[in-house]
């Protein structure tokens, strides 16, 4: 691509080019074998549609609530930008696209692979056709694209994998996220089991199948408090971080090598003088993201740490021995002032190591008491199921107290009355017709 002298040469050509249909486009496409990832579309379809939804007018009509999540916009998923032009009506201006998508094409040419032969075809194509601009839906354009996208490894739906928990968390509602699953045929359910939640913790942290197995002896409280230890927050009860969790698992994308993402960005991008100016959100990955791996880390470096750690866990559990103090050899010696007195070596050896183990009590004790709100809500609900549960068998116990006493106290009041009905009201005979067996 030498004719071109500059980049600014080509942008400007690259203008020209929305001339072209869309399927004449994705012909040549095919021609070159060329495929885009996922990230590059939704880059693309994100700043084509950008000054229709910042539009002042449209902007005012927008909740608070959507504006707040639009301050996410820059890193918005496909999905997302898809509903965007679904619940709005949004015109989907291809001509924009077509432009977008050629600069980048030209400034990553290298990895495309792109030579002087695909300007030439461009050109050919260009002038095959008249300056009327193409009018298509995003809908049909979607259509005819898809076969030339590809999710790349440690991406879904657009969005790297290292911040994808913390950009739907804040830019989706809890229908979004059950129509993000819906579109990748992942049904997320209000709920999930206790093995389900063991699943995604072996998943997640990489258990061997024995390790999994010992997870089965602990409650749901104690599976979470388990998580929460290793940095991970889950529940049964699914939230916005869990639903994403839930997704990633059932698609089976721990763990996945993460895509280096080489491409230039830096190409003309218009604006629109009547477009709002947000504050815009940086996303960042953390512990709570999902686990990815780099192409340069080894698989069994992951295993490895893991499993010194599940071995330390028990060691700080229990009392350590003590060791026998050790001689104090000093290498030269020391001329030490009359007036302070010397200290024998065996005081100063059997003194010191007697503080160690309570040094590790002190630091052990605190870490088990050491509970989060969340944790300290599970206690508490867990507590006030049991206080019910108490209380049942308390109002049940007092019941049949009551029973009990009211039974014997009618049985020996009978007993008295039969007793004075056959001594003196009726002598020699019981009441209520009752025979006397012992005469």
């Amino acid at each position: 691509m030498s004719k071109f002298k500059t980049n600014d040469e080509y942008f400007a050509f690259a203008k020209t080019l929305a001339v072209i249909p869309s399927e004449d486009l994705l012909v040549l496409l095919k021609n070159y074998k060329i495929k885009i990832p996922t990230y590059i579309h939704r880059f693309v379809l994100k700043e084509t549609l950008y000054p229709k939804v910042f539009q002042t007018k449209l902007y005012e009509s927008y909740t608070d609530e959507l504006k707040y999540r639009l301050r996410g916009y820059r890193d918005y998923s496909l999905f997302l930008l898809e509903r965007l032009i679904e619940d709005y009506n949004l015109d989907f201006d291809a001509a924009r696209y077509k432009e977008i998508f050629f600069n980048l094409l030209f400034l990553n040419r290298d990895l495309y692979g792109l030579k002087n032969s695909f300007i030439d075809d461009l050109e050919k194509l260009k002038y095959k056709y008249t300056v009327d601009l193409e009018r298509i839906t995003y809908r049909t354009f979607r259509d005819l694209i898809q076969p030339f996208l590809y999710e790349p490894s440690g991406f879904l739906d657009g969005i790297s994998l290292k911040i994808l928990k913390d950009v739907l968390i804040h830019s989706c509602t809890l229908g979004d996220l059950r129509g993000l699953g819906d579109k990748y045929g992942v049904k997320v359910p209000r709920r999930i089991n206790k093995g389900t939640l063991i699943n995604i913790l072996a998943a997640r942290f990489r258990l061997t199948e024995e390790e999994a197995k010992l997870l089965d002896d602990k409650s749901v409280l104690d599976l979470e408090i388990y998580a929460k230890e290793k940095g991970f927050n889950i529940s049964i009860d699914l939230k916005k971080s869990d639903m994403v969790e839930y997704m990633i698992f059932d698609l089976k994308k721990y763990h996945q090598e993460a895509h280096k993402d080489l491409h230039n960005y830096e190409i003309p991008l218009a604006t629109d003088a009547d477009s709002v100016k947000v504050d815009a959100i940086e996303f960042q990955s953390n512990d709570q993201d999902i686990p990815v791996l780099e192409p340069d880390a080894p698989v069994e470096m992951a295993v490895e740490e893991e499993e010194e750690e599940m071995m330390v866990e028990p060691i700080l559990s229990e009392p350590l021995p003590e060791s026998e103090p050790e001689p104090i050899i000093s290498p030269e010696p020391v001329v030490i002032p009359e007036d302070k007195p010397i200290e024998s070596p065996k005081a100063v050896a059997s003194a010191e190591p007697k503080k160690e183990p309570d040094k590790v009590k002190e630091t052990v004790k605190p870490e088990e008491m050491d509970f989060s709100a969340e944790e300290k809500d599970l206690l508490d609900e867990k507590i006030n199921l049991i206080i019910k549960k108490y209380h049942k068998r308390r109002r049940v116990r007092r019941f049949w107290t009551i029973f009990s006493i009211v039974l014997a106290v009618l049985i020996l009041g009978f007993i008295g009355y039969s007793f004075y009905y056959y001594t003196v009201l009726n002598p020699g005979n019981l009441p209520l017709g009752i025979p006397v067996f012992w005469e």
